[in-house]
């Protein structure tokens, strides 16, 4: 198992996302569909949504992060934290 990999083995990935007004519904059905997405919820912080991933995989998750959600219309913004198990 690689040192990346090995640092992925316990943690899990929170996503938090900023949005364009009126963007909501159509990104949190989106997200729901993507595999790399275990759950959705609507945040009164920071963040307009909150998304928890399930990649176990820098890479993966960089790729999904730019590629898919960061591409999604009415995405302003993102930030990933990783948390321990």
């Amino acid at each position: 198992m690689g040192f990346v990999a090995k640092c992925f083995e316990n943690v899990h990935e929170i996503l938090g996302i900023k949005i364009e007004p009126g963007a909501e519904e159509p990104i949190k059905k989106k997200l729901k569909k993507f595999p790399e997405v275990a759950a959705v919820y609507v945040s009164l912080g920071e963040y307009d949504i909150i998304a928890l991933l399930t990649i176990e995989d820098s890479r993966e998750l960089a790729d999904f992060v730019s590629e898919k959600v960061r591409t999604l219309k009415g995405v302003k913004d993102t930030t990933t934290t990783l948390i321990r198990k």
